[in-house]
């Protein structure tokens, strides 16, 4: 087992070694709340689900990064790693009223892209892990404003239910955000 001077050593090593060309990932995680009204006997549809914290996103100023001195121009990748929905409220509560979520992304100047989705949502289960598509989203990340959208069809729950969205991001820094960590950390 090493100890921390030896293993803060290695980081450092691997920055520096960073510094002469290497990518350095960097995960970026979030999440956002909804709550599901309670159906009537006249509504069929769930429509879009009002995620407000992902209506307009800007992960150029996410801590993750911030902290480690890293630009909007140091980003060289992005990927999203991991998406899933879960419910918060009520206990016991399952997200068997969905049929089917798709999640997009969008930005200014830029095609609108699937890049997760979920069709199984089974009674009892509290969380689905989604699907996640192949798709560079850095130009998405770097431009003006990134909105994440979703498709949503099924039945409205029984009860009011409270759903949070959780996600990664794999951030990929060029040797310039990597030193930037190495200088200013």
């Amino acid at each position: 087992m090493l100890s921390r001077r030896a293993a803060l050593g290695l980081l450092a090593g691997a920055l520096l070694f960073a510094c002469d060309g290497t990518l350095i990932s960097i995960d970026v995680s979030g999440e956002a709340e909804t709550v599901v009204g309670e159906g009537t006997i006249l509504e069929e549809l769930v429509g879009a689900m009002g995620f407000g914290d992902f209506v307009s996103m800007d992960i150029t100023s996410a801590s993750e990064l911030e902290n480690q001195g890293v630009e909007p121009g140091d980003i060289q990748d992005v990927a999203l790693t991991v998406f899933s929905l879960e419910v918060v409220d009520p206990a016991g509560g399952d997200l068997a009223f969905l049929e089917s979520v798709e999640l997009y992304v969008e930005g200014p100047d830029l095609p609108r892209q699937l890049v997760a989705s979920a069709d199984e949502f089974p009674e009892g289960q509290t969380r689905v892990d989604f699907a996640v598509e192949d798709v560079d989203l850095t130009d998405y990340v770097v431009s003006q404003s990134l909105t994440l959208e979703t498709n949503v069809t099924g039945r409205r729950p029984e009860e009011d239910t409270t759903v949070k969205a959780s996600y990664t991001l794999s951030v990929g820094v060029t040797s310039q955000g990597a030193c930037a960590f190495v200088q200013g950390g």
